[in-house]
């Protein structure tokens, strides 16, 4: 069975870690340390950016687990896993964020395209006529506000509710879509990445210091999960820290 890729391991992460660095920037506005305006040209669109590189890379590795031999049952566990954490998600920030609670953010959206992006794999067309037509149906309906919360997940916004992580299905689907599409169209051009994961063995120091940011990079995309979910807790704490010792 193939083994994971360091390549796509190490680009994961540094979409995690382009993450982690704009909700910096998001927290300090939450409490008064910045006044980077956040909804408009460049950190509006650098968020979605970031968004849409870790949901396609997502799409990747999904097609890479089919191709390693993984069957429905391991992407139902995965699902199931990821609803978990998603329900706990949008518990925690409820009475925390209020009106800009999740929802149905990354998590969410990863966890239910899981098993949505099944069929899809191994089939690089389908996959991508079926990604162009649900960002195309997202951009249409992208405008919109509706009056009702049930189907925000698909991408019906409603009008009263602001959540400060928004993955609707429609357009996001796509991007996990076109990420599957692209593992596979590469896999079958024989085009692989790099395989397994960096030794240090017979490396130079000189190597091993110009890799050890990319192994950092690996560790952290094998572990997006776990770095996601501590990360805006302890932002979140650091700025709550920093705003109580300027203001005392």
């Amino acid at each position: 069975m193939p083994r994971r890729s360091f390549a796509t391991d190490a680009v994961k992460g540094g979409f995690v870690a382009t993450m982690i660095f704009y909700h910096s920037f998001y927290v300090a506005a939450m409490f008064g340390l910045s006044d980077i305006d956040l909804f408009s040209g460049f950190w509006w669109l650098f968020p979605r950016t970031i968004a849409g590189g870790f949901v396609a890379i997502s799409g990747w590795n999904l097609a890479s687990k089919k191709a390693r031999g993984a069957g429905f049952k391991e992407f139902a566990r995965r699902a199931g896993t990821l609803c978990i954490v998603a329900l706990a998600i949008s518990a925690v920030t409820w009475p925390v964020l209020g009106r800009s609670f999740v929802f149905f953010g990354v998590i969410h959206l990863l966890a239910l395209s899981s098993i949505l992006v099944y069929p899809l794999l191994g089939r690089p067309a389908v996959a991508i006529f079926a990604g162009a037509a649900v960002f195309a149906v997202g951009i249409a309906i992208g405008g919109i506000r509706f009056g009702f919360p049930w189907l925000a997940w698909l991408g019906l916004r409603p009008a009263n509710l602001y959540p400060a992580d928004y993955l609707p299905l429609a357009p996001w689907f796509a991007f996990v879509a076109f990420g599957a599409a692209a593992r596979d169209v590469v896999a079958r051009r024989r085009v692989a990445p790099i395989a397994g994961t960096a030794t240090n063995s017979g490396e130079s120091p000189a190597t091993k210091a110009r890799l050890a940011p990319l192994r950092l990079l690996a560790a952290m995309g094998r572990r997006s999960l776990y770095v996601y979910l501590i990360h805006l807790p302890a932002l979140y704490g650091l700025g709550w820290l920093v705003s109580a010792l300027i203001n005392r």
